[in-house]
């Protein structure tokens, strides 16, 4: 510890390393408080998981509630594992998850200060949606965004060739696969980087490779289970930007699913030229703006990246989405939010078409020039104060 202070005090850090010490403890607090809210279904999926390792058996062939990969299994495993004060064993392991969920929110946190500096490291450990994911949906995506990047930072300084330290990182790239599959086209984002074909090949085979290979311990009786409860598995096919924002007659030819599955194919070809780690980042909003299915916690897969590239709509997005999981029925499901926003949490002012709007538009800001970017703030600018006036006018009805 006395080194640690010599170094920062050398560099006149101290004060901003201060700050970082203070942000992590009130984010911490906010996440272990929003805890003793509840708890929802995935909790009760989490406790099926652990109960079945700790009877030694096969988490595909007993139960249709695991729809990932097996890494998060083995944590569920070793977490129910460690002793804990409390008796109930489903408020015991809650009590674990959003800890250990918290310490990887933390790391993440860190990556962020060391790379871009106390601001950014703050926007996101204290973005009231990524409290709530954590918290009260005790969600792990952030899990495998965390190992993502490790993954591309450690690709990021050698991504004209394979070096051994690349190919960790495509090795790094396959655990984040096998924690939660969210990242599952980004190998392609990055073999479309790659000039030689070998290259291309080796960044798309290694993690796919790996992943796959994770669920060999479980076969042949898992078979059945992988096969439909992972691979075939689909959530809500809401697709809120598609249903929302795209012309009837796209939506009505093609499944909703595949102009998921194509745009953002096309999106990293266009985008080839980014650097890893922003690609990573654009992946995940991408990702969440043109997805076939939103869930409340997907709404954090984000976070990270309109973090370090912020702007006004990625704010708004920030905001909004507070609010929608604040009155959620599967959310923290305030009353006093449900009230103003709708009944039982089914907003008729803030869904998920309008939060998935809010993002699109940010990713647009973040991706044209300077110029159009100007004019685009005018007319969002000229957008918000419509809707913020739609907002207070449904607001002053309810009364």
């Amino acid at each position: 510890m006395r080194k640690l202070l010599t170094k920062y005090s050398s560099d006149n850090t101290i004060p901003g390393f201060v700050w970082f010490i203070l942000v992590i403890t009130l984010g911490t607090v906010l996440r272990l408080a929003i805890a003793q809210r509840g708890y929802n279904f995935d909790i009760t999926s989490y406790r099926i998981v652990a109960d079945i390792a700790a009877g030694g058996g096969n988490v595909y062939a007993e139960t249709q509630r695991y729809n990932y990969g097996p890494v998060w299994f083995y944590i569920l495993s070793f977490l129910d594992y460690l002793p804990f004060p409390a008796s109930d064993p489903l408020l015991s392991l809650r009590w674990k998850v959003t800890s250990f969920l918290s310490l990887t929110d933390i790391a993440i946190a860190t990556c962020l200060y060391r790379w871009y500096g106390l601001k950014i490291a703050t926007l996101f450990f204290l973005n009231p949606i990524a409290i709530i994911i954590t918290g009260y949906h005790s969600q792990f995506e952030n899990l495998a965004i965390f190992i993502a990047l490790l993954s591309v930072k450690t690709i990021d300084h050698n991504e004209n060739h394979l070096s051994y330290s690349t190919l960790a990182g495509l090795v790094l790239l396959g655990l984040s696969l096998s924690i939660k599959h969210i990242l599952f086209l980004f190998p392609l984002w990055l073999a479309f980087k790659n000039n030689r074909w070998r290259d291309k090949l080796l960044t798309i085979c290694i993690p796919y490779t790996f992943f796959l290979a994770t669920f060999l311990p479980f076969l042949p009786e898992g078979a059945d289970g992988i096969l439909n409860h992972v691979f075939l598995y689909r959530s809500f096919s809401n697709a809120p930007f598609w249903f929302g924002s795209a012309p009837g007659v796209i939506v009505d030819k093609i499944p909703v699913f595949l102009l998921f599955l194509g745009t953002l194919t096309l999106l990293g070809l266009v985008l080839r030229s980014k650097k890893p780690l922003d690609s990573l980042y654009l992946y995940t909003i991408s990702l969440l703006v043109f997805s076939s299915a939103i869930a409340n916690q997907y709404l954090a897969i984000c976070i990270v990246g309109i973090s370090v590239h912020s702007n006004f709509m990625y704010l708004l997005y920030t905001i909004a989405g507070t609010l929608y999981l604040l009155a959620s029925a599967d959310g923290l499901h305030i009353e006093f939010f449900q009230h103003y926003l709708g009944s039982n949490g089914n907003s008729s002012v803030i869904g998920y078409q309008e939060l998935i709007f809010l993002l699109f538009l940010g990713l647009v800001l973040q991706l044209i020039n300077k110029e159009s970017k100007n004019q685009l703030i005018h007319l969002c600018k000229k957008q918000t104060r419509y809707i913020r006036n739609e907002i207070m006018a449904q607001i002053k009805s309810s009364w």
